[in-house]
């Protein structure tokens, strides 16, 4: 898997390959203990999209955004500032089963994480997709090459591609690759040779 470097490249202390919710904790993460971050996505415009439903909270993970929160984290101060509704789930019933979930502006909060990964310290942001993962000897994942033929060299490599990494919709009987609505499904060869070393 060893390649050589292309003429166009930089070394960070950390990459972060994909900038979802979890991309962006991990490079702000990582900014926060002073090290220099590349932060590679898709499309720059797309910095933390809320796919689907735009709540934060709730039963299923209000738990994990206040983790999140506890270690210093993005997502509940920018639920904070761009929430349009707040509401306390099952009110009515027994304080083990209530959680708090806000509803959020998408818009907004897409806009607004994209400013705070924009002005953290030491965080750099690339557009492009990954063709290749760049692999020592150790077989230690030491960077990727964009689509572009930009390569990107890290000392510590953080793969957050989400349902971009060999997503499989199901309609029906049929089976399509793909992952959200428009996007193209993330397809890195070098991941075959990880899953056998790392168990993923």
């Amino acid at each position: 898997m060893n390649s050589s470097p292309s003429p166009a490249s930089s070394l960070f202390d950390v990459l972060v390959v994909g900038a979802g919710h979890a991309g962006i904790e991990a490079a702000l993460a990582a900014s926060r203990l002073g090290c220099s971050v590349a932060v590679l996505t898709h499309n720059l415009d797309t910095i933390g999209q809320m796919s689907c439903n735009p709540a934060i909270g709730g039963l299923a993970k209000g738990h994990i955004v206040r983790e999140i929160d506890a270690l210093g984290g993005a997502m509940g101060l920018n639920t904070d500032a761009t929430a349009i509704q707040f509401r306390m789930l099952n009110a009515s019933k027994g304080p083990s089963v209530r959680a708090p979930r806000a509803q959020c502006d998408k818009t907004a909060y897409r806009a607004r994480m994209k400013m705070v990964l924009e002005t953290a310290p030491g965080i750099r942001l690339f557009q492009g997709d990954v063709v290749k993962l760049l692999v020592n000897g150790e077989q230690q994942v030491t960077g990727a090459v964009t689509s572009l033929d930009y390569t990107i060299c890290a000392r510590s490599v953080v793969i957050c591609s989400g349902t971009f990494m060999q997503g499989l919709l199901h309609v029906g009987l049929q089976h399509i690759t793909g992952g959200r609505m428009g996007r193209r499904l993330c397809s890195v060869p070098g991941l075959r040779c990880l899953r056998g070393v790392y168990g993923f």
